[in-house]
């Protein structure tokens, strides 16, 4: 069974409509992995350093860098030391990543130049300071100013073999003052823990020395393990974001295709379940399998109106069955070619009705008779007003709901501003989600499925299009007549010649999309003896013969030649006119 025009074209647009939302959740879920990705950026995850103090007032450093390099591929990380003893050795270790030295003055650069590193590693380091302690007094850069990442968290130790009491620890900004507490875990041993520096900020110890002690105390072991990933999996809010947009872009669809089904009769319609206040809708889909073929030929509305009603907009068929029902009434003449192509001439009879005068007149411009199959200007024009005349019919038949237009732009609108704003909380969640968890993910969760059902509320707003239960019973008696004109059998013709409505049937079938078989049926018929027909049925035979022709040949006299070889060569004044050619760009 051949499905109406509006049935295939929402069968389609539903399929593409969800293909677009599967597609905006994967969106969804990209963005927020790059966001979560890249908010990470290159940092210290953690800077564990001790200082073992030394009867000259130098020190041994120990330092254990887990250096988070983020998504960027570096080769290793370098270290300033201001003070650094040249002539004892300087040791770098790395468990994970390349761990090659190069000295150079104060500078230690660590890594390979032909090896690359992302993510987290680990790099440890010992090298001897010189002036750690002078005079009894103990002032110490444990982290200094020069750090061009920001750090999670630092830990200090101070070891000597002498008491040590804690003066002060100042952290932040070079000129800080305090910001930092510094205790003393046992004689000899002192210690700080600072949360969160930024770039360019740093961590200073001050002690006095106390007497000497009779044993020095162990020094302490660095962590063994890398400190845990601050946040959680770029993959998690992404994951989370995505799944939600999908579930909820589904639903929302599911919402506004129930919201935009048709209003019918409560009346009539025994598959229709009338709701408590009076009202009966049904989905469109069931509406078109309520109509069964019907004969019979609306007679309030033009062939060309119900083309559209059942398109649900307008269409060059639409059109020519306009011209073709006057043909019919005997207001205009369509004499095919006659070698059967579309070089009809379409000839004024009448005045027709003043609304068909007006079209006409600007049509014919003066002449009795116009060649269709060219460009002629005037009928162009005149076509062009014809489609606007059935548009302004469609907007104010009263067989579509107003209310549901006004609330398809709404929908619309409010459906886009929502996917924008989910899709910003999107990405405020994967910036959040690199240090913290429960929020992130619920943000995730909010934001794709706010970003979800906008979209499927901006993409599915045309469902809200429905028709009045006056426009569905119209319909109903259109599609019951498109469906009795694919299936009739070839004596359908005979029975309209019989009847005298063969041309009727003839405008209504290039309206409905059936021109073509109403043309095959027709000169597939055996003629009845041309003695036995007047001028009118011979006319109206050969309109339901030349059918299809005369949609190509409207057209072809409505639209416009192209211009594109209105000139000969190339103009010495022109953007492209020489030989050859050439561009360039950047990488």
């Amino acid at each position: 069974m051949p499905q109406p025009a509006r049935s295939m074209a929402a069968r389609r647009r539903r399929r593409i409509d969800a293909w677009l939302i599967g597609l905006a959740a994967v969106v969804v879920a990209v963005v927020a992995f790059a966001v979560a990705a890249l908010a990470g950026g290159e940092r210290i995850a953690r800077l564990w350093v001790s200082a073992t103090i030394a009867e000259d007032g130098s020190a041994r450093i120990v330092e254990v860098i887990d250096y988070d390099f983020g998504v960027e591929d570096k080769r290793g990380i370098y270290r300033d030391v201001p003070g650094l003893r040249a002539d004892d050795p300087v040791e770098v270790s790395s468990p994970d990543a390349p761990d090659d030295v190069v000295v150079t003055g104060g500078r230690l650069r660590i890594g390979d130049p032909d090896v690359t590193v992302t993510g987290q590693h680990r790099y440890e380091l010992s090298y001897t300071l010189d002036g750690v302690t002078r005079g009894g007094q103990l002032a110490w850069d444990a982290v200094g100013t020069g750090w061009e990442v920001p750090i999670d968290d630092v830990e200090v130790h101070v070891v000597g073999a002498v008491e040590l009491d804690a003066d002060t620890c100042s952290a932040g900004d070079r000129g800080a003052t305090n910001g930092c507490a510094l205790r003393q875990t046992a004689p000899g041993h002192l210690v700080a823990r600072v949360e969160a520096l930024e770039a360019g900020q740093g961590v200073t110890v001050y002690a006095t020395e106390g007497r000497a002690l009779d044993t020095a105390p162990d020094a302490p072991s660095a962590p063994t393990a890398a400190p845990a990933e601050p946040g959680i999996d770029p993959l998690v809010p992404a994951a989370i974001a995505g799944l939600l947009a999908l579930v909820v872009g589904a639903l929302v669809s599911l919402i506004v295709r129930r919201a935009g089904r048709e209003h019918v009769p409560s009346t009539g319609l025994p598959t229709v379940v009338v709701s408590s206040g009076g009202e009966a809708r049904i989905d469109f889909e069931q509406l078109g399998g309520v109509a069964m073929p019907s004969a019979s030929i609306p007679r309030d509305i033009s062939p060309a109106q119900g083309g559209v009603l059942l398109a649900g907009s307008v269409a060059e068929r639409h059109k020519t069955a306009w011209l073709v029902d006057l043909a019919v009434r005997g207001v205009v003449d369509l004499e095919p070619a006659p070698d059967g192509g579309t070089a009809m001439t379409l000839v004024r009879l009448q005045d027709g009705e003043p609304a068909e005068a007006r079209l006409l007149d600007r049509a014919f411009a003066g002449r009795t008779q116009l060649q269709l199959g060219g460009y002629d200007e005037s009928f162009a024009a005149a076509w062009t007003a014809v489609g606007t005349e059935l548009s302004t019919w469609q907007q104010g038949s009263g067989l579509w709901d107003d209310a549901a237009e006004l609330r398809t732009r709404r929908v619309r609108w409010l459906g886009v501003l929502a996917a924008v704003t989910g899709l910003a909380v999107v990405g405020l969640a994967a910036w959040l989600s690199t240090r913290q968890s429960a929020l992130p993910l619920a943000l995730a969760a909010l934001g794709g499925a706010v970003a979800g059902g906008g979209v499927s509320a901006a993409l599915r707003a045309w469902e809200l299009r429905v028709l009045t239960p006056q426009g569905s019973s119209t319909w109903l008696r259109v599609e019951s007549l498109r469906r009795y004109l694919a299936e009739c059998a070839p004596t359908a013709i005979d029975d309209a010649l019989a009847e005298g409505t063969l041309g009727d049937y003839t405008a209504w079938a290039l309206a409905l999309g059936e021109a073509e078989r109403w043309s095959t049926l027709a000169k597939s018929v055996k003629t009845p003896d041309r003695g036995r027909r007047d001028s009118y049925d011979d006319r109206h035979w050969q309109y339901a013969t030349y059918g299809p022709v005369f949609v190509t040949s409207c057209s072809s006299a409505s639209t416009a030649p192209s211009s594109s070889s209105s000139s000969g060569g190339g103009s010495s004044g022109s953007v492209g006119g020489g030989a050859g050619g050439g561009g360039g760009g950047s990488w």
